[in-house]
């Protein structure tokens, strides 16, 4: 069983930087060195000015043997996330793909190094109720291919007692109901909680109701492509899962592990 796609990737990093050779053609090289044959930028929406698609699809073809998409995350920062939702909404007919996440509870942005105190100010089970809603509202809101990361609220390691499916079972049933996917996040892995996204018990609910994954690594740098992949795999095999989704045109295609 091997990876060899990767649909969450950020070029940009977390700056606007517009999409230049220069700047795609490492991520391409490391997609080649790593056996990493689908893949697609899926920078924030809060960057969405540093994309160009004509150049995208100029570039592209330099890589005749790699199948490249180009997507966004988008999400609910509460100073960029409506006209994010408006530009994919204008934009559909360009993207391949687009990831739904949450990294904001009101303004404050929990997952970001520096606001861990926020986790510290009210009890974790409200704070875990909140994220959720944000969830559910984001997919209402559509627009969305799958889901990134559901439970990054996790990230400094703060979990409610008794069984998380308490929390996200309602999410996971809304994303059935969408027809949307799941993904795989192995940054996770790479923060302080030391756990990929999803949590297992929120994956094995996930098998259970049919729902299917796209992977990511959540790069940052095109070193960090297909990072975590290794676990991801033995996860995969504990889950009895042999296929993962990538998509073109917002198409799902699935692909064999």
């Amino acid at each position: 069983m091997k990876l060899i796609a990767d649909f969450h990737m950020h070029p940009q990093g977390h700056k606007l930087q517009p999409y230049t050779h220069a700047l795609l053609d490492p991520w391409a090289e490391s997609c080649m060195q790593k056996g990493i044959v689908y893949f697609c930028f899926t920078d924030h929406d809060r960057y969405r000015e540093g994309l160009n698609f004509s150049l995208f699809r100029e570039w592209k073809q330099k890589y005749p043997n790699l199948n490249i998409g180009i997507g966004i995350e988008r999400d609910n920062d509460p100073l960029t996330g409506r006209s994010g939702l408006v530009w994919v909404r204008e934009n559909w007919e360009n993207l391949d793909f687009v990831l739904g996440s949450v990294h904001f509870i009101e303004d404050w942005p929990f997952d970001r190094a520096g606001y861990e105190e926020g986790f510290l100010k009210r009890p974790i089970e409200e704070i875990y109720r909140d994220y959720t809603a944000n969830l559910c509202r984001l997919i209402d809101e559509g627009f969305i291919d799958s889901l990134a990361h559901l439970d990054l609220v996790k990230i400094f390691n703060y979990k409610p007692k008794g069984k998380i499916l308490d929390y996200f079972l309602p999410v996971l049933e809304k994303i059935k109901e969408k027809d949307l996917c799941l993904e795989i996040n192995a940054a996770g892995l790479r923060k302080p909680v030391k756990e990929q996204y999803p949590s297992e018990e929120i994956l094995f609910k996930a098998v259970e109701l049919k729902i299917p994954f796209s992977i990511g690594s959540d790069a940052h740098s095109w070193a960090e492509v297909s990072k975590g992949f290794p676990q991801v795999v033995e996860l995969l095999r504990k889950l009895g899962v042999k296929e993962v989704v990538v998509f073109k045109n917002h198409s799902r295609l699935p692909l064999a592990l």
